[in-house]
């Protein structure tokens, strides 16, 4: 498993935060799967814990509720 941790922050450094209303779903568990597509801890996939910065409100809130539905929405 690889660590999402340094993705994270080299991500943070070079785009502005959009939006702190909506708490992230990390549980300090920060890990991808074995195929690298979603982290094991909150279940985001690799592009929503990247985009989680940048995303609006609503855009949060809808990637919530996905994880919610377990995507099968």
């Amino acid at each position: 498993m690889v660590e999402t941790t340094e993705d994270k922050k080299k991500y943070k450094l070079t785009h502005k935060q959009v939006d702190k209303t909506v708490d992230s779903p990390c549980i300090q568990v920060c890990a991808y799967d074995e195929k690298e597509e979603f982290c094991i801890g909150c279940y985001r996939t690799k592009q929503e814990l990247q985009d989680w910065w940048i995303m609006t409100r609503e855009q949060k809130l809808e990637a919530l509720k996905k994880l919610e539905n377990g995507y099968e929405d």
